[in-house]
């Protein structure tokens, strides 16, 4: 890949983190105006409702097994501590992703140096740090959305389970991440044979 490709891919993923950054805080501030301020104006707390009533929508030959809905809850009033369980609801999610796009803006900025820069001790650094900001970030999201979103369902919802499973992208997060490990493994391997190899010559 040249280094006006990588150049233009840099500008593209700052771009994005400077757009997530920016989402970050409106997150943030839609949390405030739950925790504080109350949800009359429409805001609320995204959560999922398990076993659907689903009478009437199949098909004579066709039977409907479960069904799930995402739904939109608002608390009337101001509900700090709803607004503290959301808070542990997305922080861990959009934390994971703001970590993981500055570490990729971060090798890429170095990669546009050369060749060289790209294929070395220092990127396979960077890529076995964004490995583990996806694996423990992705596990801390499922294990805090865990715990937070059964004690939100209870609270809002009458009828709730006591256990949520994560999401796909949690599961998605951590196998990203367990992958970037090993091209990160594969990428310091290359090196040490190039540095044995360059010694020899």
């Amino acid at each position: 890949m040249s280094a006006r490709w990588l150049n233009r891919l840099q500008i593209l993923l700052t771009l994005f983190l400077v757009l997530a950054c920016l989402g970050a805080l409106g997150m943030l501030l839609y949390t405030v105006l739950i925790a504080f301020v109350g949800t009359s104006n429409g805001i609320g707390v995204p959560l999922r409702v398990f076993d659907v009533p689903v009478e009437g929508m199949a098909a004579p030959e066709a039977a409907i097994v479960g069904a799930t809905a995402d739904v939109t809850v608002a608390h009337q009033g101001p509900a700090p501590l709803v607004g503290l369980l959301y808070l542990l609801l997305w922080v861990p999610g959009v934390a994971t992703t703001l970590l993981a796009l500055f570490t990729v803006v971060r090798s890429l900025s170095r990669a546009t140096s050369g060749d060289r820069a790209l294929f070395s001790a220092v990127t396979a650094a960077h890529l076995r740090r964004l490995g583990w900001i996806l694996i423990v970030g992705s596990l801390a999201t499922g294990v805090l959305g865990m715990v937070a979103e059964p004690i939100l369902a209870s609270m809002l919802l009458d009828r709730s389970n006591s256990f949520y499973p994560p999401s796909g992208e949690v599961v998605a997060g951590v196998v990203t991440g367990v992958a970037v490990l090993a091209v990160s493994e594969i990428v310091r391997r290359g090196v040490v044979l190039l540095e044995e190899v360059e010694a020899t010559i």
